[in-house]
């Protein structure tokens, strides 16, 4: 069986699973009675952090049981993606192949790649018109291999991130889960997860997010009745910010002690905090906030504030 396999009984001796559930304490919450617990999936591996994993986790396995030791995808300069798959092959001995977009680019073009190439990573730069037909490429690349779409998200992702959600309904009944969206995988994994009754909550980092919905809605092959998608908090758009989101990032770090990043996990936490603000939630209702890590991305420096969540 596969839960007995060589490979499973080296994912629990090297990633941290199951990942602890915290409670924050704000007067916030305790002024509009709710609860607000983070799943620190940022903590499973320093480099599988968060959604990565649990987006890799299967289709690992999948190259595992059909013996084939190649697995290829897809990313820019700084993906995290790219970096959590050269990482897990370094980690689970298999070849990785990274298709680049960016034909300028080198191995040594960001830190995401620096490390991509260091942990044994196949760099390929492609033009960014040829980047677009994917199809074309892997053929011409390795036609022994396991293709994962760039972002990681497809059916296998949405297992691992099944897996998430049980970890956490074991723990607490949550009535919210709520979490980041980008390619729409993670959010279509916490639904896919039939053992959660309760409401799912998504917030884009895109500025035009019109298109998720319908990617979801493929990943599982039905229209989610428990998912609501608010696109009002992507302060910008894709990896943007602004002095308001790092005034929040500071003086969340400040008050709970734990990083948060700009581009996914900040955005998710400032709108969460603004929907409780506005009573968006139902009164005595429990939350849970999916961390996911991505910290590798946060920026180094930000000017301090004295303002207070």
């Amino acid at each position: 069986m596969i839960q007995s396999s060589p490979i499973m009984i080296e994912f629990e001796s090297v990633i941290n699973i199951p990942t602890p559930i915290i409670e924050l304490k704000s007067e916030l919450f305790s002024q509009k009675k709710v609860k607000v617990y983070v799943k620190r999936d940022d903590l499973t591996h320093p480099w599988l952090s968060g959604n990565k994993f649990r987006k890799l986790k299967y289709n690992i396995l999948e190259a595992k049981n059909k013996s084939i030791n190649t697995i290829i995808s897809f990313g820019g300069a700084y993906s995290n993606h790219i970096y959590a798959l050269a990482g897990a092959g370094k980690l689970f001995g298999f070849k990785t192949i990274g298709i680049i977009r960016g034909q300028e680019l080198t191995k040594n073009s960001s830190p995401t790649l620096q490390f991509a190439s260091e942990m044994g990573m196949e760099l390929r730069f492609v033009d960014r018109e040829t980047y677009r037909n994917k199809d074309s490429i892997v053929l011409d690349i390795h036609k022994e291999a396991i293709l994962i779409p760039e972002g990681g998200s497809n059916s296998l992702a949405l297992q691992g991130v099944s897996e998430m959600v049980d970890e956490i309904i074991d723990t607490i009944d949550p009535d919210y889960i709520c979490a980041a969206v980008g390619t729409g995988g993670t959010i279509a994994g916490i639904v896919s997860n039939g053992n959660f009754k309760g409401q799912v909550i998504g917030i884009p980092v895109l500025k035009n997010a019109d298109f998720l919905n319908e990617d979801i809605k493929n990943m599982l092959s039905h229209k989610p009745q428990n998912l609501e998608l608010i696109c009002d908090y992507h302060f910008g758009g894709y990896a943007k910010s602004n002095s308001s989101l790092e005034d929040f990032i500071l003086n969340f770090e400040e008050n709970f002690g734990f990083e948060i990043e700009q581009v996914y996990t900040a955005k998710l936490f400032c709108g969460v905090f603004d929907l409780i603000e506005k009573d968006y939630f139902q009164c005595n209702s429990t939350i849970v906030l999916i961390h996911t890590g991505g910290l590798r991305g946060r920026k180094k420096s930000l000017p301090k504030k004295d303002k207070l969540l």
